[in-house]
């Protein structure tokens, strides 16, 4: 007996089956249904006559065995057809079971801190992708960014996350960002809390961001305010007025890491966690441009500090300070992010018309064609600083201009440069930052 493996519609009948004929396919019938054969157990054939006995035909086993032999050929061909219909058909299954995970996993990537609606949530000088993140078993660390078009950048004063489709992308993949983000979020929040409670203990049906809440409403009375946009542009036309000195610095990744290493971090650190900073201005942080960059801080009239408490941001502005004996609570606050807030706030043009405008640094020509066509009045250009070393020489080019406010792009040194323009030309001066890349190349716009 022949029979095809996991058929289902076609399996092969045994060879021998009787075939009946007319209605009933009986054998007591199958001489009234007349010519209808039956395969013999002999080989040979029995026919029905017409008087229903049945009689042997000779030499009737060649044709069985013929016969035998293309129900056996009709039957590889049904199981080969069937074999390929299920590869085919497991195939798209596999497909589809994988589209399924992926379009899964997509829907339980962590999506992005919704961006803040504040113009402050614009990037700070240095601006760019968000926070490189590598993953480590205890959890996502945050790596500091760099300044736009080095090879690490990615830091702003509000890093902003990666886009959500590359979120779904990292987390399709095992042990990816999804999975770097739960232990991130674990090791800095509900992992802390386990530490403060005492063995055989649990504490029930309370989250960490529970404790979080009823911990900064204690700390709440801490909040220090930062001037807002109209608040400072206030400031900055009122000096104008009075022509009186007014000098506006803003603090970010670069300045912070510039005055942290050797103090509160290892040179070396320094150097890989910031490659960018030759390009920001300082290609080694040596103690004199520390001392310069602190001096410029502690006598600035305005400094601009990161709202982000990313590492490299607030978390290295207070230990900072507080090595080089700046008092924060003795300066006067705005946000590192200020340059494009007064822009987003449509105050910098209203701050510009009508004034002697310098403009310092690499896009100082081009920003300068920009300005003049909404009709600010451009006293002199400076094209280019040449790092902290040439901050000299760029003062003495600046006190040959008849000038009321200077806008300088210039990188770190640019700290240094506001608060010398204020402090020796009695004028004022403002930290305008990547704004100036971003107006020229139309980014943004007027």
């Amino acid at each position: 007996m022949y029979k095809a493996r996991g058929g289902t519609s076609g399996e092969c009948r045994e060879v021998g089956h009787v075939k009946g004929a007319g209605r009933t396919g009986s054998r007591k019938n199958a001489g009234k249904a007349g010519g209808v054969r039956r395969a013999g157990g002999a080989g040979g054939v029995i026919a029905a006559g017409k008087s229903g006995r049945a009689r042997a035909v000779p030499h009737a086993g060649r044709a069985a065995r013929a016969s035998r032999a293309a129900l056996a050929g009709r039957a590889q061909g049904r199981l080969r057809q069937g074999s390929a219909q299920r590869r085919h058909a497991s195939a798209q299954g596999r497909r589809a079971a994988a589209r399924a995970k992926q379009r899964t996993a997509m829907r339980r990537a962590p999506q992005p801190a919704p961006h803040a609606s504040s113009p402050q949530a614009m990037p700070a000088r240095g601006a760019g992708p968000a926070p490189r993140q590598t993953t480590h078993p205890q959890g996502v660390v945050a790596l500091p960014a760099g300044r736009e078009g080095a090879a690490a950048s990615a830091g702003s004063a509000n890093g902003v996350p990666p886009a959500a489709a590359q979120q779904a992308a990292q987390a399709a993949v095992p042990g990816g960002y999804a999975a770097g983000y739960r232990d991130g979020v674990y090791a800095g929040g509900e992992a802390l809390v386990a530490k403060h409670i005492p063995p055989d203990h649990i504490l029930p049906a309370v989250a960490a961001s529970d404790l979080i809440e009823a911990g900064f409403r204690q700390y709440a009375p801490s909040l220090t305010r930062l001037a807002s946009p109209h608040e400072l542009a206030g400031h900055i036309i009122a000096a104008l007025d009075e022509q009186r000195p007014l000098s506006v610095v803003r603090l970010g990744d670069g300045e912070l890491l510039t005055l942290a290493a050797d103090t509160v971090l290892p040179a070396l650190e320094v150097q890989e966690l910031a490659p960018f900073l030759p390009y920001a201005g300082v290609p080694c942080s040596t103690p004199d441009i520390r001392a310069m960059l602190a001096e410029a801080i502690q006598g600035a009239d305005w400094v601009g500090v990161p709202i982000s408490r990313a590492p490299t941001f607030q978390g290295l502005l207070f230990p900072v300070l507080r090595h080089f004996g700046i008092n924060w609570s003795g300066l006067k606050l705005t946000s590192s992010t200020i340059n494009y807030s007064l822009h987003h706030s449509r105050l910098l043009l209203p701050i510009l018309q009508g004034r002697r405008v310098l403009l310092i640094g690499s896009q100082a020509a081009d920003l300068g064609v920009l300005l003049h066509q909404h009709e600010v009045q451009i006293a002199g250009i400076l094209p280019s600083v040449a790092g902290m070393a040439d901050i000299p020489r760029v003062m003495q080019h600046a006190a040959e201009h008849t000038f009321d406010i200077a806008l300088v792009a210039a990188g770190i040194p640019a700290v240094v440069l506001c608060r010398r323009i204020a402090g020796e030309l009695g004028k004022v001066a403002f930290d305008f930052g990547h704004l100036a890349d971003k107006l020229v190349t139309g980014e943004l716009q007027f």
